[in-house]
């Protein structure tokens, strides 16, 4: 019996009887009180989306590009990458990768991993609630059910190691269970600068946040998912066929203008500081527990409960709440770089500490576009990058070959941003502008 979920990306998301029992688990339903855009909704309203949907979008999501990479793959070489058990068992994985993915997330997500214990990062604490958690019972369940189905045996099972394995695992390839490449394959649908998260998050973002920027082509960029294959060399890939190389490029650069735009918006990411420092003074140790059932009971509701009630015994705690923020007074440009950028950067900072009794916070954002190698034509043995398949070709070309736009992408988003109080902004205005125009003359 299948379930639906109405989602305002993806229309209707399909879920069987035994993946409802993960949705409905409590470690699972708790992403309904983690916010996807930690405290982006303090600058655009509608940004009150949370992992809950986000994950069950990523699921949806990764079916159909799989489906539709091995049907692209069929047609092209009139046969079938997978056998049927095979393509089932895989797609069975994939949605229950997808599914659970970001279980393990803090409250207000990224926004607040600074308080994990030095090396620690939200993944490990997904692993912890695969194994430590029921949802390790129901993928046991899941497993149990597909050998039951297809009448297979272990070699078919579905365990949380085994996805932890295939998505999780630093060096995988030393495990005896993992398969090449197919396991390499299936995790490229989740990670990768072609992946299935992405996908859905910049749609869902956008959509949520009210603005354009990260809105692309997704049913172009699906119908054109292939797999690239060399059997003597260990090789499958997700490739890209040309035809969907703009739907390509419209998706990296909807993803560069939504962190230009929104996820390093100047308000927001001064917001984050406030509630990183608010956390910590409520936190134990000022650290998350590292136990697993402790660690699930902190929520964005709870933080929130509690940085309200610490309010009148600590300021920063108290501006949070208030929304009260520092104004953005100078910035660099989107690229900035070590040479005259920086140079001016200190030369502002150290004019304003030297001429305002006023504290003075310092930001810096930065983040590659894509990780995508395009300065190199396509190598195949490196098993790096996204082969973009030719008709008539028995070799894949690259996106270095196939797209200006993204060759221009190479430079790093990198802002430095200056805070002031707001009684000093106009003052450190015309500090500013002074210096600048300085600049100008010389």
């Amino acid at each position: 019996m299948l379930y639906q979920f109405r989602d305002p990306i993806h229309g209707f998301i399909e879920v069987s009887e035994l993946e409802l029992k993960i949705i409905d688990s409590f470690p699972f339903q708790r992403l309904r009180n983690i916010k996807q855009l930690a405290t982006t909704y303090l600058v655009y309203p509608g940004a009150e989306h949370t992992r809950f949907g986000h994950s069950l979008g990523v699921m949806h999501l990764v079916t159909e590009a799989f489906e539709s990479a091995l049907e692209n793959y069929s047609k092209a070489n009139n046969k079938d990458l997978f056998d049927d058990v095979k393509t089932a068992w895989y797609k069975q994985i994939l949605r229950l990768i997808a599914l659970t993915h970001d279980l393990g997330h803090a409250p207000f997500s990224h926004a607040s991993e600074a308080l994990f214990d030095k090396g620690v990062e939200h993944e490990d604490f997904t692993k912890k609630v695969l194994y430590e958690t029921e949802i390790a019972g129901y993928i046991r369940t899941i497993g149990e059910a597909f050998q039951n189905k297809y009448g297979v045996g272990e070699e078919y099972n579905i365990t949380p190691e085994l996805l932890w394995l295939i998505y999780g695992e630093k060096n995988p390839e030393l495990n005896k269970q993992y398969i090449m490449p197919d396991f390499k394959f299936l995790k490229s649908f989740m990670d990768s600068e072609l992946d299935c998260d992405k996908m859905d998050y910049l749609l869902r973002d956008s959509y949520y946040c009210g603005v354009n920027y990260g809105k692309y082509d997704l049913k172009r960029l699906l119908s054109s998912l292939s797999v690239y294959t060399r059997p003597n060399h260990n090789i499958m890939q997700l490739a890209i066929e040309r035809g969907g190389i703009h739907a390509f490029e419209e998706f990296v650069i909807a993803r560069y203008f939504m962190f230009i735009q929104v996820y390093f918006h100047k308000t927001r990411r001064y917001l984050d500081k406030l509630l990183v420092n608010s956390i910590e003074y409520i936190l134990p140790n000022a650290k998350y527990p590292d136990n697993v059932d402790e660690y699930l009971r902190w929520d964005d509701q709870t933080i929130i409960d509690k940085i309200k009630e610490s309010q009148n015994r600590n300021t920063i705690a108290k501006q949070f709440i208030n929304r009260q923020v520092m104004t953005c007074i100078y910035e660099t440009s989107t690229h900035s770089d070590l040479g005259n950028d920086y140079h001016l950067f200190s030369i502002i900072k150290r004019e304003l500490k030297s001429k305002l009794n006023s504290d003075i916070i310092e930001d810096t954002a930065n983040k590659l576009a894509h990780k995508i190698p395009i300065l190199e034509q396509y190598d195949a043995s490196s098993g790096k990058g996204i082969p973009i398949l030719v008709r008539y070709m028995d070799n894949p070309t690259s996106i270095y070959m196939e797209s200006i736009l993204l060759q221009s992408l190479i430079k790093p988003i990198n802002i430095k941003r200056l805070y002031i109080e707001k009684q000093y902004a106009e003052e450190a205005k015309k500090i500013v502008r002074k210096l600048l125009k300085s600049e100008e003359d010389d």
